[in-house]
C-alpha cells in the first residue's frame, strides 16, 4: 500500500506547483505587448500578395536588435564612406512575410514607403545568411521612444559585423536591386524610411499609395 501512496502523491505535488507557479510568475496580460514594446504602440504595415492583402501590427511581434553602421559611395578610390553607427529595435522582416502570408512561393519582397520610395529584396535576403544579416523594420533607433521616431517603420540591415558595406549589398542583393548615388554603389539608400507595404513578387505594375490603404 505504501508504494501505491507514493505514486497518488506525486500527481498531487506536481498539480500544486503548477498552480503556485501560476499565480507567482508574471503573464503577459492582453493589453501588453510582446518585448517591451509600448503597449499602446500600433505600426501597421499592409503585406501584398497578388489578391491577397494582410494588414500586420508589427508590435505583436518580438523585437530584434542590433547595431550598425553604413557605407556611403565612395567619392574617392580607396576611400571609405562610413556613416555614424546606430542602436535600432525592430521585426525581422522574413518572420512577418513567413507568418503572414508564407515563404513558399516568394521570390522578391519590394518595401514601399507612402511618398513612392521603394527597394526591392531578392527571397534570399530574408533568411538573414547573406552578407546583409537580417533584415527588420526598426521601430525605434538608440532608444528614441517608437511614437517620436518619425522614419519608423524603416528597412535597417544586421549584418554580424555590424557594418553595412557597399560590398556587403552587391554580394546580397545583387547589382540590379542595389542602390546608386549617380553611378556609385551606396547602402545608405536602402534604408526606406515609413515603409507602408510590402509586396511579394512585385511585376512591375502601379505601386500601392495611400489610397489602397
Amino acid at each position: 500500500m505504501s508504494g501505491r501512496r507514493g505514486w497518488i502523491v506525486v500527481p498531487v505535488l506536481v498539480v500544486a506547483a503548477a498552480v503556485l507557479l501560476s499565480i507567482v510568475l508574471p503573464r503577459r496580460g492582453a493589453d501588453e505587448a510582446p518585448d517591451g514594446w509600448d503597449p499602446e504602440l500600433r505600426v501597421s504595415v499592409r503585406v501584398i500578395d497578388g489578391d491577397r492583402t494582410v494588414d500586420v501590427e508589427l508590435t505583436d511581434h518580438p523585437a530584434t536588435r542590433g547595431r550598425v553602421a553604413y557605407e556611403g559611395p565612395g567619392f574617392a578610390e580607396g576611400v571609405e564612406n562610413w556613416k555614424v553607427p546606430h542602436d535600432y529595435s525592430g521585426v525581422d522582416l522574413g518572420a512577418i512575410i513567413d507568418r503572414s502570408v508564407g515563404l513558399g512561393e516568394v521570390e522578391t519582397v519590394t518595401l514601399v514607403a507612402l511618398d513612392g520610395w521603394h527597394k526591392t529584396l531578392p527571397r534570399s535576403v530574408l533568411d538573414g545568411t547573406t552578407p546583409a544579416g537580417t533584415a527588420i523594420l526598426a521601430l525605434s533607433v538608440d532608444g528614441e521612444p517608437s511614437a517620436e521616431w518619425d522614419d519608423a517603420p524603416m528597412l535597417v540591415f544586421l549584418p554580424r559585423d555590424e557594418g553595412f558595406s557597399v560590398r556587403d549589398m552587391l554580394d546580397a542583393l545583387g547589382p540590379g536591386n542595389a542602390h546608386y548615388y549617380g553611378d556609385l554603389p551606396s547602402a545608405t539608400g536602402l534604408m526606406v524610411k515609413g515603409v507602408t507595404f510590402l509586396v511579394v513578387n512585385y511585376d512591375g505594375g502601379p505601386l500601392p499609395t495611400l489610397a489602397d490603404l
